[in-house]
């Protein structure tokens, strides 16, 4: 039976991984099944099975060999695996995290398009392995802390204008703040710290480099006017010289060394986890239970509440004015 246009072109929505993985099954089946027979089934042409066919047998290594008096395909030894098919721990992990994302977005306006994405993301792996979501489930699971309810609008028309280089105006509401301020900007650099997603750019009339939290952004607007990033500036490194997202915008490079000691369990855990990219870690005992922990920041405020929240495990050792800030809080708290 020939293969109609048609036909073709619905044959060609499988994905190649999808075709071996069948002509694999009809293989190992004892089925010996032959170009003709596997483009009837596939509903492709017989030159792309044998395309297939040379693939499997040159690229993969397996024992796959044409019977002439069969007249079909067989395997010559055992195949007991298939390497292209076989999927790992990390690759498990990585779908996890990434339906969880879907999982996210449920009920917005991108639910729709992260489907398809995913979609595509999982498509390949048609046949590869089999497992339910619920065993999934009970391998992995995040608990999110302090996540932000981000506009998913806001982000999509944000990210378009820092990749155009369109100028914004939006209201925004500083900490603090008793009004909401018309802010016009040129967006830099968009970057998520700690659950939530910040906006930074060049304050037009501050003419300085600012900071934004999405969640106090509103009624954005993008401009017709255009400009060019530095080529000096580099969120990443940006965002670097702060301990959280707060930087000083007079001094955006001003960097200080933080040396603070902890114990017990703080220095346990200090040993297992990064909290800053400049962080470095010097122990003071051979048990590990008294360490140091350097970073190199600008601004101090977030430094206070990460030293609070370890209690008397510990201790500022420089610089001195993050000493005696730590020590008015405490006094704050106390006297509540």
């Amino acid at each position: 039976m020939p293969i109609t246009t048609e036909s073709a072109r619905v044959g060609q929505t499988r994905g190649p991984m999808e075709r071996i993985y069948h002509i694999h099954e009809a293989v190992s089946d004892g089925r010996l099944p032959n170009c003709s027979t596997l483009a009837a089934e596939l509903e492709v042409t017989a030159k792309t099975i044998q395309r297939d066919i040379n693939f499997m047998r040159d690229r993969l290594k397996l024992p796959l060999e044409y019977d002439e008096l069969a007249h079909g395909f067989r395997y010559t030894a055992d195949v007991s695996t298939f390497p292209v098919f076989e999927v790992g721990a990390e690759e498990l992990a990585g779908l996890f995290l990434a339906r969880q994302a879907l999982e996210s977005v449920r009920g917005t306006q991108l639910e729709q398009t992260m489907r398809e994405v995913f979609g595509k993301l999982t498509r390949s792996m048609e046949g590869r392995v089999k497992f339910a979501w619920g065993d999934l489930d009970r391998a992995f699971s995040r608990k999110p802390g302090g996540v932000t309810k981000t506009d998913l609008k806001l982000f999509g028309k944000l990210a378009e204008a820092v990749m155009a280089g369109r100028e914004v105006e939006f209201g925004y509401r500083k900490l603090g703040g008793e009004r909401t301020e018309t802010r016009r900007l040129q967006p830099y650099h968009l970057g998520e710290v700690d659950h939530c997603w910040y906006l930074i750019g060049h304050d037009l009339d501050r003419s300085s480099l600012r900071t934004f939290a999405f969640p106090r952004i509103r009624a954005l607007k993008v401009r017709k006017e255009r400009f060019t990033v530095p080529k000096d500036f580099d969120g990443p490194a940006y965002l670097g010289t702060s301990f959280g997202i707060w930087t000083d915008p007079e001094r955006p490079d001003f960097k200080r060394e933080v040396r603070i000691e902890l114990s017990g369990y703080a220095a346990r855990l200090a040993q297992e986890r990064r909290w800053h990219p400049s962080q470095q870690i010097t122990m003071l005992n051979g048990a590990g239970s008294r360490v140091e922990v350097r970073f190199e920041v600008g601004r101090l405020e977030e430094l206070v509440r990460w030293t609070l929240s370890w209690g008397s495990q510990a201790k500022v050792r420089e610089p001195m004015e993050l000493k005696d800030r730590v020590a008015a809080e405490a006094a704050k708290i106390q006297k509540g």
